[in-house]
């Protein structure tokens, strides 16, 4: 096989298995995993970068890179702090 065809071929292979993800709709990062239900603000980047209001007293998704934890009421909250592209896309709750 010659070597032009064998270069060839491994580029399309590469570039196959890079776009895969995409095509799938899970993106390369592992904060892809995130979702939303109480939408905070958005960048006007395409796709937009948003943050979540949504608080949880069992942790962030493990998924967040920056957890903020706060006490209110005296009760410890956690709040993922990362802007994410497409954040407020998912809802974690199932619609019903």
């Amino acid at each position: 096989m010659r070597p032009q065809v064998l270069l060839a071929a491994l580029a399309i292979f590469v570039v196959l298995a890079a776009a895969l993800p995409v095509i799938h709709g899970q993106g390369a990062t592992p904060s892809a995993s995130l979702c939303c239900n109480n939408c905070g603000t958005c960048t006007r980047s395409i796709p937009p970068r948003c943050t979540c209001m949504d608080a949880s007293p069992s942790g962030c998704n493990p998924a967040c890179k920056t957890c903020d934890k706060s006490t209110i009421a005296g009760r410890d909250s956690f709040q993922c702090k990362d802007r994410v592209a497409n954040f407020c896309q998912r809802s974690c709750t199932k619609a019903t």
